[in-house]
């Protein structure tokens, strides 16, 4: 869970545009190449997503949203 307008969900908006920005994409000729740039980026975001989320437990006590 990323807090809405915090300090912690522009930090990941930010990382998550750095990461598009540094794909290279000029010279995909291949399916295989296409994929491994989705998978990079796709752990690139788990990592990044672990890094500024914050775990929360839902119980049956959990304040309704």
């Amino acid at each position: 869970m990323l807090i809405k307008n915090s300090d912690k969900e522009n930090k990941f908006i930010n990382k998550i545009i750095e990461m598009i920005k540094e794909m290279n994409t000029l010279y995909i000729c291949n399916k295989s190449i296409l994929e491994q740039i989705v998978q990079e980026f796709a752990s690139g975001m788990e990592r990044t997503w672990h890094k500024y989320s914050k775990i929360v437990n839902i119980t049956k006590h959990s304040k309704k949203w």
